[in-house]
């Protein structure tokens, strides 16, 4: 792999360990963002990220577990390839989205709870995600006109 491909790989794979992700995890995501042809084995895969076959196979079932890769069988090779499921970054968002109105909801409780002693710092909590559910509709429905009429090609 170019050095400078290898650094990026390294470089992108931080964030997605910053969620919790195993480094590996966030190396296979990474690399499958980028690599060509868009599906991998698991031995491409090792051989380009440097990493042993057993590394990859529990990085490969926790991200087809979290739906964000696939697994794919063609009928002329043993091995299964690997690739970034269609639609993965919206189903990941739209989760993370869907959390804070599950925070929310106990923020009100917490509130009531209380009955109006203190609460600041529930009240903070409450007005952001109340100002998020506000602002994320509006940004939703642009982003699904501009990616939907490509995505129904794909189908």
């Amino acid at each position: 792999m170019d050095p400078l491909l290898k650094a990026w790989v390294e470089e992108t794979a931080l964030p997605f360990e910053g969620v919790g992700l195993p480094r590996v995890a966030g190396r296979v995501l990474a690399w499958l963002l980028v690599a060509e042809p868009p599906e991998q084995t698991a031995k491409e895969m090792a051989q380009a990220l440097g990493a042993s076959k057993g590394a990859l196979s529990p990085a490969l079932r926790l991200l087809a577990h979290l739906w964000l890769v696939e697994r794919l069988r063609c009928p002329q090779e043993r091995a299964g390839r690997y690739a970034i499921r269609p639609g993965a970054w919206r189903r990941l968002l739209l989760q993370k989205a869907f959390t804070p109105s599950l925070y929310r909801a106990q923020v009100e409780k917490g509130l009531a709870l209380l009955e109006g002693q203190g609460g600041e710092r529930l009240g903070e909590m409450r007005d952001l995600y109340a100002f998020w559910r506000r602002s994320s509709p509006g940004s939703w429905r642009a982003f699904r006109r501009r990616h939907e009429p490509f995505e129904a090609g794909l189908a």
